[in-house]
């Protein structure tokens, strides 16, 4: 069996069942390890689960530790890259930059106790859901055989709670200072640079609206609760308000966002506002991972009896960048940041329907978009 990251070898039914009834035979094993209150399970040496607590069987879902017995960790979690490979959890290109895989992979080659944090994407009542985990891998050997033992605390709360600080006490603070310059500087110019001022106050008076509402907006997709209001869209009047409300955002200085001539001409049925959000993400990513002097384009196609609105700039994602694009809290632009790639797919799929993807290469860039159905005749 081949793999792209972690050995891909893994024991029969019946040598986890004889590892299992080897650490039964230490009673303190059960009695310690199901009292806590996190988490916990153990590996064998091919990264099977060969023991459990209550307390992951009912963060699963599951009532009998049959059901999750020679798993690994990504195939109980149900990640969604788990079966990417006929191998199995860890022998995919994504498992290459997964913290739970690097943990056992690092602990058992040092015999040292290993700390990660790691992202996942996992299929719950047939929806995506994203978990943020700090995972500790610490091996031990018993009767001369090689386990794993492995903690899982959940700090998806504590990572949101991060970066919801990060958007209101960093981001819409210096938009709402730069606004405050703007006024000050009012009695100091001409009546026609007032008017330009004007417009760039009211383009940043939207955008710590834009990014307070984002919030509540992403909360109420997350929970399920957010309300989608469909109405006709004019795909070019549409991009062209996009385009007018971006150009003084402060990542658009200095480089340029344009509407793609070839756009073809049609309208559709969405949510506005929800579509709104989405575009308004991918264009400040396309921008920052701009340079100066450069442009991004956005364009409306008509596919068969779909619209695909994208979004295009000339960077180039690497690997390591592009496996995690779509997870929340991942970014390259530093810690406490990262809920924009991850609002896209939320918003664009389980809200929208759609379809919400990228393509990257070295030589022709970057592009997001979005696939949406329901094109209707103008």
């Amino acid at each position: 069996m081949g793999t792209k990251f972690a050995p891909a070898a893994r024991a029969t039914v019946e040598e986890v069942l004889l590892s299992k009834s080897k650490l039964d035979r230490f009673p303190f094993i059960n009695d310690i390890f199901c009292s806590l209150s996190y988490i916990f399970c153990i590996f064998n040496e091919q990264r099977q689960i060969v023991f459990v607590n209550d307390v992951l069987m009912k963060s699963l879902g599951v009532d009998n530790v049959d059901q999750v017995l020679g798993k690994r960790f990504g195939e109980a979690f149900e990640c969604i890259h788990a079966n990417d490979e006929v191998s199995g959890c860890g022998t995919s290109e994504h498992c290459r930059y997964c913290g739970a895989i690097h943990a056992i992979v690092q602990s058992k080659r040092t015999m040292e106790k290993t700390k990660e944090e790691c992202r996942i994407k996992r299929i719950v009542n047939g929806k995506e859901a994203s978990l943020e985990l700090e995972v500790t891998s610490t091996p031990f050997v018993v009767e001369g055989d090689f386990y794993t033992i492995f903690s899982v605390i959940d700090i998806t709360d504590k990572k949101r709670r991060g970066l919801i600080e990060k958007i209101f006490f960093h981001d819409i603070l210096n938009t709402a200072g730069s606004l405050g310059n703007i006024f000050e500087l009012m009695n100091e110019v001409s009546q026609n640079e007032k008017e330009e001022l004007l417009e760039i106050a009211s383009s940043l008076s939207k955008q710590i609206l834009d990014e307070i509402t984002s919030q509540r907006l992403l909360l109420q997709a997350e929970n399920a609760s957010l309300v989608v209001n469909n109405l006709k869209i004019n795909a070019i009047e549409f991009l062209e308000v996009v385009v007018k409300d971006l150009r003084f955002h402060e990542v658009a200085v200095g480089k340029g966002i344009d509407l793609d001539k070839m756009s073809d001409h049609l309208s559709f049925i969405s949510d506005p506002v929800i579509l709104r959000k989405i575009l308004n993400n991918m264009v400040k990513n396309a921008l920052e991972a701009s340079e100066s002097g450069e442009k991004i384009l956005l364009k409306a196609q008509k596919l068969g009896d779909k619209v695909r609105i994208s979004v295009h700039n000339n960077s180039f994602m690497p690997p390591e960048v592009e496996m995690q694009v779509f997870m929340r809290s991942f970014s390259t632009k530093g810690v406490q940041r990262g809920l924009g790639t991850y609002s896209m797919k939320v918003f664009g799929e389980q809200c929208l329907g759609g379809k919400v993807n990228f393509t990257t290469h070295p030589e022709r860039g970057t592009t997001f978009y979005i696939d949406l159905g329901n094109v209707v005749e103008d």
